[in-house]
């Protein structure tokens, strides 16, 4: 009896530093809400993780559909919280149609690059109109998959960090110097 409840505190030590550190088996840990860096754009929006939709979706009302070198592409333009806008064009990968309260609509999806703290990937998002919606970007299980898990009890867990390299003593405000020299 006394080692299965040694174990069991064990397990549940390990978890919660795990738990304190940002990642479960491999997967980082972000709350219901992030900011994330639009990579192609260089915007940095607010995203809403969303475990219940499958693919990834961005505030882009207005696409423009043409073709290029005998494809089809589209032009949109994205913007942040700011005002900054960026137009875009990209090869279309498909065209969706999505069911919901107002609809059913058809949308464009292309490839995106995004970054949530250090992950970045690209995949495929959809051209949608979210102006009444609370947040610009919506990631879907297509990006999170195999990678994050989220808390929703947290939100803006950690700023886009992408490209930057990793220093363990980031955490470190103590103003000393770390060197042994």
């Amino acid at each position: 009896m006394r080692r299965c409840f040694r174990v069991h505190v064990l397990l549940i030590a390990f978890l919660a530093t795990m738990l304190a550190a940002g990642t479960v088996h491999s997967h980082s840990v972000f709350g219901w809400v992030e900011r994330v860096k639009v990579i192609d754009a260089d915007l940095v929006l607010k995203s809403k993780l969303d475990t219940a939709a499958e693919t990834s979706s961005i505030h882009a009302p207005d696409p423009e559909a043409f073709e290029k070198d005998g494809e089809d592409w589209v032009r949109f333009e994205i913007s942040n919280e700011d005002g900054t806008s960026v137009t875009l064009e990209r090869p279309v990968e498909r065209t969706v149609r999505i069911r919901s309260a107002s609809g059913v609509t058809e949308r464009y999806v292309v490839n995106l690059t995004v970054c949530v703290g250090r992950i970045q990937q690209e995949r495929e998002v959809n051209l949608a109109d979210r102006e009444e919606l609370s947040t610009p970007m919506l990631l879907g299980r297509n990006f999170m998959e195999g990678v994050i898990l989220v808390d929703p009890a947290e939100g803006y867990t950690e700023d886009p960090a992408c490209g930057q390299p990793y220093d363990q003593d980031d955490d470190d405000d103590d103003g000393e110097d770390d060197d042994d020299d």
